[in-house]
C-alpha cells in the first residue's frame, strides 16, 4: 500500500509547480520615462525613493524630484470604513544650485474641508516658482497586484520666477 502512495504524492507534488509568470512593477507604459527626465507639465509617476528630472521650456535649468515619503491610509475597495482616509506624498524638489524645498501633498481626507481627489501646491525653489499637482496614489488599496509598489501620478509646471 505504502508503495502507491509516495509516487501519488511525488505526482501531487510535481504538478504543484509551476512556473509562474514574473511581472516588473517599474514598467513603464504610456507615462513619462524617468530616468530620462521629463517636461514641465507631462505627468509622471514616481515610486518612495524615485527621482525624477524636470526640465523644458523658458527653463534653463533642470528641478529634481525625489519622493522621499509616499504612505496610503485610504479604505480598502469594497470595505466599509468610518473614515475615508488619506494618500500622502512628501517630494524633495531642488534645482542645479543645490537650494531645496520639501513639498507635501495629499489626498483622499486630509482635514481640511472636503476629501480631495487631488492635491496642487505652489512652492518657490531658488527663484523659480513651481506648481506641483498629486493627481492620483496607485494601485487604490485592496487593488494591489502581488509585488505591485505604490506609486504617486504627478505634474510638475513652472509658473515664474519670484524675483
Amino acid at each position: 500500500m505504502m508503495n502507491y502512495i509516495y509516487p501519488a504524492l511525488l505526482t501531487l507534488l510535481m504538478l504543484q509547480c509551476q512556473n509562474e509568470q514574473v511581472t516588473q512593477p517599474n514598467q513603464r507604459t504610456d507615462e513619462a520615462v524617468v530616468s530620462d527626465g521629463v517636461k514641465f507639465g507631462q505627468e509622471f509617476t514616481l515610486e518612495r525613493f524615485e527621482q525624477a528630472v524636470i526640465y523644458g521650456g523658458e527653463a534653463p535649468r533642470r528641478l529634481h524630484v525625489n519622493a522621499q515619503q509616499l504612505e496610503d491610509s485610504r479604505c480598502p475597495a469594497n470595505v466599509m470604513c468610518v473614515q475615508y482616509g488619506k494618500a500622502t506624498v512628501v517630494l524633495s524638489a531642488s534645482n542645479s544650485q543645490g537650494e531645496n524645498k520639501n513639498i507635501e501633498l495629499c489626498i483622499g481626507d486630509c482635514g481640511v474641508g472636503a476629501t480631495r481627489s487631488a492635491h496642487t501646491v505652489q512652492a518657490t525653489v531658488g527663484e523659480s516658482l513651481y506648481s506641483f499637482t498629486l493627481k492620483e496614489v496607485q494601485p487604490f488599496p485592496g487593488l494591489e497586484k502581488k509585488g505591485e509598489g505604490k506609486r504617486a501620478r504627478l505634474i510638475v509646471e513652472k509658473v515664474g520666477a519670484t524675483k
